[in-house]
C-alpha cells in the first residue's frame, strides 16, 4: 500500500490502525457463491472514516439502476480491479475517486478487513481509510444515485440490525440487514460492516469520538 503522505494521524486514526492490526480467528472465506461458479473476480472497497459534527461517520453508495452488477443497492465505494492498479488499495481509492469524487491523494490507508466472496464472483478485498471532511462528493452518473452518511454510533446500536432471509434473483439467502432512515444495508455490505464494527467494539476505548 502507498501511503498518502508523512503527516501525523489524528488520535482515533491511530486507535483505528492498532485496532485493525488485530488477528482475526482462523475461518474459511466466507462465501455466497453456490458450487460451479466461474472463477472469481479480485475486488476491493472502501469504509470511508471521517469526523462530522465531533463524531465519527462513514458513508455508503446507493447504486444506480444502470450498473452492471448490484443494481440499487447499498454498498460501500469500490469496485473490481483493473490492470492498472498496482495492489488492491489501489483499487479501492481509484473506485472511490470514480465513484464520488474523493481525490484518491488525500485518503489515509488505517487498515484492512478479511476477505470474502459474493454471489457475483467477486473476491472483496476490504479496507479502511480517513477521507478528508469536509469535501465535495462528485457522484458518478452513471453509477451513484446518491450517498448515504452515517454515525458509526449509530450502527454499533445492536437494535438497527437483524438477521432474515432476503430474496435475490429467485433464491433465498439469509443475511445480517442493518436500517438506517428507510434503506436496508445487506448481503456482502452487511457483512464487511459487521467486521468493521467487530473492529469498533474490540476494547473499551472509544474511536467514535473526535479526538479521543
Amino acid at each position: 500500500m502507498t501511503e498518502p503522505d508523512g503527516g501525523a494521524y489524528a488520535p482515533w486514526m491511530e486507535d483505528l490502525r492498532a485496532r485493525l492490526g488485530r488477528s482475526w480467528p482462523a475461518r474459511p472465506l466466507v462465501s455466497e457463491k453456490g458450487e460451479g461458479a466461474v472463477p472469481l473476480r479480485p475486488a476491493a472497497v472502501l469504509i470511508p472514516l471521517y469526523v462530522r459534527e465531533k463524531a465519527l461517520w462513514t458513508l455508503f453508495t446507493k447504486r444506480t439502476d444502470m450498473v452492471e452488477h448490484h443494481k440499487g443497492q447499498i454498498s460501500f465505494p469500490g469496485g473490481g480491479r483493473s490492470d492498472a492498479d498496482a495492489n488492491l488499495w489501489e483499487t479501492a481509492i481509484r473506485e472511490t475517486e470514480e465513484e464520488i469524487g474523493v481525490p484518491r491523494a488525500g485518503v489515509r490507508v488505517l487498515g484492512a478487513l478479511p476477505k470474502l466472496e459474493t454471489v457475483t464472483d467477486f473476491e472483496i478485498s476490504p479496507f479502511v481509510g480517513a477521507i478528508p471532511y469536509p469535501t465535495e462528493f462528485t457522484l458518478h452518473a452513471g453509477e451513484v444515485e446518491s450517498i448515504i452518511e452515517v454515525p458509526v454510533s449509530y450502527l454499533l446500536d445492536p437494535m438497527v440490525v437483524e438477521e432474515r432471509p432476503v430474496k435475490w434473483k429467485g433464491l433465498e439467502y439469509m443475511t445480517l440487514v442493518y436500517h438506517y432512515k428507510g434503506h436496508a444495508i445487506w448481503g456482502a455490505t452487511a457483512r464487511i460492516l459487521a467486521d468493521f464494527l467487530t473492529v469498533m467494539r474490540d476494547d473499551s476505548r472509544s474511536a467514535t469520538e473526535a479526538g479521543v
